[in-house]
């Protein structure tokens, strides 16, 4: 019975976006407006979100509460248009239906307690994860005087929040980052009340969301990642941001003073080696990978000039990292940044750490293939999801991650079966992930949820901007991480002149906002001819040739990989998506079989094997079983692994096949080193002096030409004398 409901499955999920928007009710579109924007400041841009410059989210040597834990949680249906409408108009009608839920006095104590971050939403429950959520805290009162901010690492689909009562905002999108000023609401040495009102509404009875339709994955709501609050200084570092080269780096930090007076201080950035270990793997500290002797590689010190309250600048240094050591999967050297924000008397006020490689990813402007750091590559690779997988039997936990550890060991499944690159299924990969595959070694392709996306769809989505946030969101809050080489902007999605639209504007924007990545799409694999990859960096496409459509996985395979080929003659193709489903041990022949066909014909296509490779990446779609919301399916058996831990016949097969070298940094104990210097900026000339030259200049030429002219007329006059 799966096997034949699956046969069709392929061709099912090309038509279920027209089937959904076909069937979807009639009525306005949300009017509800993104939440970030950017701005440019001393020539970088920089988001700016609910008031305040968007910050790094990686933990800091600061003050700091974990909200994570008990909360209270009123779960119930929400009115999800008047949620998706404009807050100018909506939010008195919100707070009237609350009841006084968001109050600090409200009593919650009928509600059941919950420990988050975690599934409101898991599979075996009906509840969607909607309703309204309430947590307790106190604060030392000796954080009084400091600024604050709380931060949220996701929420899905849609947050409002109170603080004490007072209304901080909203944020739209279920896997990225976002946060508030808490400073005017917090009360230090009393009782705290955050309130929140979160609507996840069920997919596929809307077209104005994103995603939008059915998904093949679990839709968990509620409070997914962590809840935390941040105590700084007045005058603070925001975040930093690194363009990475083979040779150094170039930084930017953001500074704000938060303080009701202007503040002038100074900023002192350190480059510092580090030295990987499997001590250290899952702490999230970056000062816990730097050997404690450790000199910094090389220093700045930069004066930002007086900051007005409120006012937010970009301090830039550049620094050259002589006997640099690049970050690879096989050797992910890794450097640490350091920024302490001093007083005007030199004293400490601030500081920030984030984790740095130097690398460089690109296509070989002579030949379609992947470089990095100037040495071809091509990737053998996995897919996963956010969602622990291990269970009992033949069932996934279903729950969302939030331990570092579950990612820990899902990489080292993938290493086990050689793999090098991660493809963190159709949605931002979460940090934890990111900050152990930095630290392994691993390459990671991660993306937004433009998934199943139509011409109508597409419209709609780009049109309200929240697939731009999105990207923003990703972009910012993974800024820093070596091991994301790949932006994905779209996956298995329909329409032609609207999808390259969109496509070319993420494109845009993630070039304007990052640019160190490759971008693509997971284009269908069952159209070879689709050319909307034009405006990306690689063509991306999902391949199920002998499982959901054609009928010889080996011949079909070879015939799509060369029609790609003649349509992208100069991009590399990433093989995004391969695999099949084994639902027991008796189909695990078939699925094994299905790799066994596909991936010789993938591998003799690799760019760094035959001098005609064109192949970048091939993916085996996935590592783990995972749960599922398509209809009459609850897990997809797709993994190489099954939720006991036991390994499928196809790992062996995989292992035998794939490259390897990845995953092993930690257990090196690789160090980075070098010395470097920092580049001075050119100085600028003044305005006067510009003016000067600029009139001077083409009159000394006119009377240059003027004399060279009339050189011969003085030889004729002295010839007839």
């Amino acid at each position: 019975m799966r096997a034949r409901a699956l046969a069709g499955l392929g061709a099912a999920l090309l038509l279920l976006p027209l089937l959904t928007a076909a069937c979807a009710p009639s009525g306005s579109i949300a009017t509800l407006r993104p939440t970030l924007r950017l701005q440019k400041v001393n020539g970088t841009w920089i988001g700016f979100q609910n008031g305040l410059p968007v910050p790094t989210f990686d933990p800091q040597p600061r003050l700091r509460l974990d909200l994570g834990g008990p909360w209270r949680v009123d779960q119930r249906e929400l009115d999800t248009d008047l949620t998706l409408t404009d807050r100018a108009r909506s939010l008195s009608r919100i707070v009237q239906a609350a009841g006084g839920r968001q109050d600090p006095g409200f009593d919650d104590s009928g509600w059941p307690t919950e420990t988050l971050p975690g599934a409101a939403r898991p599979p075996q429950r009906a509840q969607t994860g909607s309703g309204w959520y309430r947590r307790s805290f106190t604060v030392p009162p000796d954080w009084t005087g400091l600024a604050f901010t709380l931060d949220f690492g996701a929420v899905n689909y849609v947050a409002d929040v109170w603080l004490n009562g007072a209304y901080l905002g909203y944020h739209e999108g279920g896997s990225t980052p976002f946060a508030f000023d808490a400073t005017r609401a917090l009360r230090p040495g009393e009782a705290n009340v955050l309130a929140m009102r979160v609507d996840n509404p069920p997919l596929g009875i809307r077209n104005d969301i994103v995603p939008w339709g059915l998904t093949d994955w679990w839709n968990y709501g509620g409070i997914l990642q962590p809840v935390f609050l941040e105590a700084h200084r007045s005058l603070y570092a925001v975040r930093a941001d690194v363009v990475p080269h083979l040779d150094g780096v170039d930084v930017n930090v953001v500074l704000h003073n938060a303080g009701r007076s202007a503040d002038h201080g100074q900023v002192r950035i350190e480059i510092l080696p580090t030295l990987l270990n499997p001590a250290s793997l899952l702490d999230p500290n970056p000062r816990t990978l730097v050997p404690p002797d450790a000199q910094p590689v090389v220093s700045d010190t930069l004066d930002p000039g007086s900051l007005d309250p409120g006012a937010v600048t970009v301090v830039h240094s550049s620094f050259l990292i002589g006997d640099a050591t690049p970050w690879t999967p096989q050797i992910p050297a890794l450097y640490a940044l350091h920024v302490v924000v001093l007083s005007a008397h030199g004293r400490s006020e601030d500081a920030l750490y984030e984790t740095i490689g130097l690398r460089r990813v690109a296509v070989d402007p002579q030949r379609p293939r992947l470089l990095l750091n100037g040495t071809p590559v091509s990737f053998q690779g996995v897919a996963l999801k956010n969602e622990d997988p291990f269970g009992s039997g033949n069932v996934p936990r279903g729950e969302p991650i939030t331990e570092p550890a579950v990612y820990a060991a899902m990489l080292d499944q993938a290493r086990r079966v050689h793999a090098q690159l991660i493809r963190t299924g159709h949605q931002p990969a979460d940090p934890s992930l990111l900050m152990i595959a930095d630290r392994v070694g691993f390459a990671v392709w991660e993306e937004i949820p433009l998934y199943h996306y139509t011409p109508q769809t597409y419209q709609i989505a780009m049109g309200r901007g929240i697939p731009q946030q999105m990207l923003e969101e990703m972009d910012l809050r993974d800024m820093d991480h070596p091991s994301v080489l790949f932006h994905g902007l779209s996956n298995e999605s329909t329409g032609g002149s609207e999808r390259q639209q969109a496509l070319t504007a993420l494109r845009n924007l993630d070039r304007q906002l990052d640019g160190t990545r490759l971008t693509g799409q997971a284009a269908y694999g069952s159209d070879p001819a689709d050319g909307t990859s034009d405006p990306l960096d690689v063509a991306g496409f999902t391949f199920y040739y002998g499982v959901f459509y054609g009928q010889d996985p080996t011949a079909d395979t070879a015939g799509a990989l060369r029609a790609i080929h003649r349509r992208y003659p100069s991009k590399p193709v990433m093989v995004l998506e391969f695999g099949r489903w084994a639902d027991s041990r008796a189909e695990e022949t078939a699925q094994d079989h299905v790799f066994q066909a596909t991936y010789p014909v993938l591998a003799a296509a690799d760019d760094t094997i035959t001098t005609n490779g064109y192949v970048g990446a091939s993916v085996w779609w996935s590592l783990n079983d995972y749960w599922t919301m398509v209809p009459g399916i609850s897990v997809e058996h797709f993994g190489l692994f099954a939720p006991d831990g036991s390994a499928r016949r196809v790992a062996g097969s995989l292992s035998s096949s794939f490259a390897g070298g990845a995953g092993e940094g930690a257990s090196l104990r690789i160090a980075s080193g070098g010395k470097g210097q920092p580049v001075e900026a050119p100085q600028a000339v003044p305005f006067a002096v510009l003016l000067a030259f600029s009139l001077a200049f083409p009159l000394a030429v006119l009377l240059l030409l003027l004399a060279v002219l009339s050189r011969p007329a003085r030889r004729r006059l002295a010839a007839a004398a």
